[in-house]
């Protein structure tokens, strides 16, 4: 299977819904691989990460909803080599309150969680090792669930609450040293502090 071109359409489909909803283009720093970012009508900021070489393939997605919404936190993430997936998550992640089961699928092969993702994860999260068709299946179930989320985002919530959820849900993923220490590696340490609290995993100030 081509993972590049998957991820390259996932991606693809996500920004265009992003799009749809009035998704406007915010300026981003160049950092060597693609980062696009978004404000929308009912996101505060939406990031779509690719990062391709011949040894990986990543895809990343987070949607923060607005201020004044305390609907949850999409999340998205595909990991490959160019042989075999390594891991995929999806969720929609807790900020006033706890969503229902968003996705009908039945997956293999779970991925063990590190305590810093138990702590903002749903209990419903997707965390998985792909095959080759699951991940064909993850990848259109989560573009179907993004355009289904975009279009519902519509809980009204204080915005104080509504901030220190979104700023603890960044917090927890700071914590996240696999991603820190790739980053590192890539573009030293100052640097990748920055990319994971400006770029990645923005807290309102």
């Amino acid at each position: 299977m081509n993972y590049k071109t998957l991820l390259d359409l996932t991606a693809n489909n996500l920004e265009d819904i992003l799009i749809s909803d009035n998704g406007v283009k915010i300026d981003t720093e160049d950092f060597g691989w693609e980062n696009t970012r978004y404000i929308s009508d009912s996101l505060r900021i939406a990031h779509i990460e690719r990062y391709s070489d011949r040894a990986l393939e990543v895809l990343h997605f987070t949607a923060f909803p607005h201020v004044h919404c305390g609907d949850p936190i999409f999340g998205f993430d595909i990991i490959c080599t160019e042989k075999k997936p390594l891991a995929t998550f999806v969720d929609l992640s807790p900020v006033m309150y706890r969503p229902s089961e968003f996705m009908d699928c039945y997956f293999k092969k779970p991925y063990p969680l590190p305590e810093w993702a138990t702590n903002i994860f749903s209990d419903h999260a997707i965390a998985i090792v792909p095959d080759d068709e699951e991940i064909v299946i993850l990848c259109n179930e989560t573009v179907t669930l993004f355009s289904y989320y975009i279009k519902a985002l519509s809980d009204i919530s204080d915005p104080k609450e509504v901030v220190a959820a979104q700023n603890y849900y960044c917090d927890q993923q700071s914590k996240n040293e696999r991603t820190y220490n790739v980053l590192k590696a890539k573009l030293g340490e100052e640097r990748a502090k920055y990319f994971m609290s400006t770029i990645l995993f923005p807290k309102i100030s």
